[in-house]
């Protein structure tokens, strides 16, 4: 139906499936009709005190969380890929076994990473790892969370000085490339709808290390 409809149509559409709690699919109607100025249904602030509460005690910043979600699942707790990552932060069964005998909790279900308190807070600690690998730079974290940490390793193998904007372009995987944009782009907005003003690489991220 929604093709059908004129904008406002449209844009009442996405107001309504948000209004239900049909986060994803509020996302997708307002990307379709290229609605680009409605920030508050193309970011939504999902799951507020969950995020809240896993950036406090992971220390990943929030809006980085989000944004990894947005990329992920537009915020889908059902979500599922092609490649069997589940949930919210769509993670990977084998991972989330792993990151929950680091954290030295109990191992997940398959079914459990579709809870969305258990898929995030797992996810934030593989985040939180993954910044603590790379330096808290987001751009490198974000790359191993998508494409894994030892094909990130090889890539800034021979790239250790180079501005972080000119590696982020040397990606050689083009869905990684386009990832990491998208989730750096993602976390700017976030930071702004959460009130601040945060650049979009911080001084420590300027480089590659």
């Amino acid at each position: 139906v929604l093709p059908t409809l004129d904008r406002d149509d449209q844009l009442e559409a996405a107001y309504l499936a948000q209004a239900v709690g049909w986060t994803s699919e509020s996302i997708r109607m307002v990307n379709t009709a290229k609605l680009w100025d409605h920030l508050d249904l193309r970011f939504p602030l999902a799951y507020p005190n969950l995020y809240q509460r896993v950036s406090f005690v992971t220390t990943v910043p929030e809006p980085f969380l989000l944004a990894i979600s947005r990329q992920e699942s537009l915020f889908d707790p059902r979500a599922r890929s092609s490649a069997n990552a589940r949930g919210l932060m769509q993670l990977l069964h084998s991972t989330a076994v792993l990151v929950a005998k680091r954290v030295g909790t109990t191992s997940p279900t398959t079914t459990d990473l579709y809870d969305p308190t258990i898929n995030v807070e797992l996810g934030g600690h593989h985040l939180a790892r993954l910044l603590g690998r790379y330096g808290n730079r987001r751009p490198l974290a974000a790359a191993a969370y998508n494409a894994g940490e030892h094909r990130v390793d090889r890539w800034i193998g021979n790239a250790s000085g180079k501005p972080m904007d000119v590696w982020i372009e040397s990606i050689p995987f083009g869905e990684t490339r386009k990832y990491v944009k998208n989730v750096m782009y993602f976390a700017q907005v976030y930071g702004q709808l959460q009130g601040e003003s945060p650049p979009m690489l911080k001084v420590s991220e300027a480089r590659v290390p």
